[in-house]
């Protein structure tokens, strides 16, 4: 707790600095959990200024009995100093509360790092996933993830960029799931270019987080070399084997995660290229099912440029509503965004490259082409929902602010 809290009862008839330092003291007391070096100094030199004015000696262990209703924890008393003038005082008031109110006037997001049994992880700032810390939790208790979210809702970014890398600090590798995928990719095997590992076998050698991107899409039978491994993802000191019967002991930072449009204990109608997978498959990530829907702040904070992302939104909405068989996805958003940025850079060349900004790849070429894959009546439901004229004509959405939504 602060020791000015205990003369509340006088601020009001002190100067409107010292009132102002001591509201920013109270607000700082107030469910407070980490200590602020800068607020501590404050409170000192504060408190010496009050008692000074009162003629009181100065007692840093003195503690106030009155519950101010804060849960933090406690903080630790400044180191006890020799008294000051109340000019000297008064200075050094004065610098400490520009410190403090510089560090504290700018709301950052927050900054996260995860404290789990044995497990070192990095700083970062904390995506606003509901089920993300349970995501993480799961990972380094060993149980493999199973993520299921329609077409372009960010599963694969999450997996690999969100959980991986900045969650986990550790490298991941990716089999894009398919009919095709074939035992080499998988556990490794005999190619034209001699014998290629396994990526199973690498990330579990390595300590790589292994990502299934589209696992439904796999055939059941080749499915099935990753059973064993799976089965052991909690296992220290595992034993699985490649191609050539070799053996490899699991790395303790192994961790797998599988992305799925559904999730596949049935046939899917929706997404047809799915397969029903094995339910002794489907065991290694139970009670690690993890449904992700689209997530509009991931996505603006990945698209960094709300103009565009709000088009495009409207777009998918339109396309939902209308309950057309497509999907605007977070990738499709990412090229829109690109082509974007080299038509205002080419705009503003003036074509300077010898390309004159409407004929090169623009935002409303993204916007067209994706609109081509509709029949004609479609076009115009989805024209129309998305005022397609009045962004359009004369590439309107070239002078709107792009920190805007429209």
């Amino acid at each position: 707790m602060y020791s000015v809290v205990k003369y509340k009862d006088i601020i009001d008839l002190q100067d409107e600095d010292t009132i102002k330092r001591y509201r920013l003291i109270e607000q700082l007391s107030k469910g407070f959990t980490v200590a602020h070096k800068i607020a501590q100094e404050m409170d000192h030199l504060l408190t010496e200024q009050l008692e000074l004015t009162a003629g009181k000696p100065h007692n840093d262990d003195e503690t106030d009995d009155e519950d101010t209703g804060d849960d933090h924890m406690p903080v630790p008393p400044v180191t006890s100093r020799k008294p000051q003038s109340r000019t000297a005082i008064s200075t050094e008031l004065e610098t400490a509360f520009r410190d403090l109110f510089a560090a504290l006037k700018d709301q950052k997001p927050q900054i996260i790092r995860y404290e789990l049994p044995q497990v070192t992880t990095p700083e970062m700032e904390k995506p606003e996933i509901d089920s993300f810390q349970q995501i993480v939790d799961d990972l380094v208790l060993g149980s493999n993830v199973f993520l299921v979210g329609g077409a372009g809702t960010g599963k694969t970014y999450l997996a690999e960029v969100l959980v991986a890398h900045k969650a986990l600090g550790r490298q991941h590798i990716t089999i894009n799931c398919s009919q095709w995928t074939s035992p080499i990719e998988i556990i490794g095997g005999q190619s034209m270019d001699g014998y290629v590992e396994g990526k199973l076998i690498e990330a579990w050698q390595r300590g790589y987080v292994l990502v299934l991107d589209e696992l439904p899409k796999i055939d059941p039978n080749t499915a099935g070399l990753f059973n064993d491994a799976l089965a052991k993802s909690k296992t220290p000191n595992a034993i699985i084997f490649n191609a050539r019967k070799e053996s490899f002991t699991k790395h303790p930072d192994f961790a797998c995660i599988a992305t799925g449009n559904v999730y596949p204990n049935r046939d899917s109608m929706a997404y047809g290229a799915n397969n029903k997978q094995d339910l002794s498959l489907l065991d290694r990530f139970s009670g690690s099912v993890y449904l992700i829907e689209k997530n509009p702040k991931i996505e603006r904070r990945i698209i960094q440029n709300d103009m565009l992302w709000s088009v495009c939104d409207k777009l998918r909405s339109a396309v939902e509503e209308l309950k057309y068989e497509a999907q605007l996805s977070l990738r499709f958003m990412q090229n829109a965004r690109d082509a974007y940025l080299l038509e205002m850079q080419r705009h503003k060349s003036e074509g300077s490259d010898g390309v004159k900004a409407n004929e090169g790849k623009t935002f409303r070429s993204a916007i067209d082409s994706y609109l081509s894959t509709f029949t004609d009546v479609q076009q115009q439901n989805l024209k129309q929902r998305i005022n397609y004229p009045g962004l359009f004509s004369n590439y309107q959405y070239r002078a709107l602010p792009t920190g805007k939504l429209i």
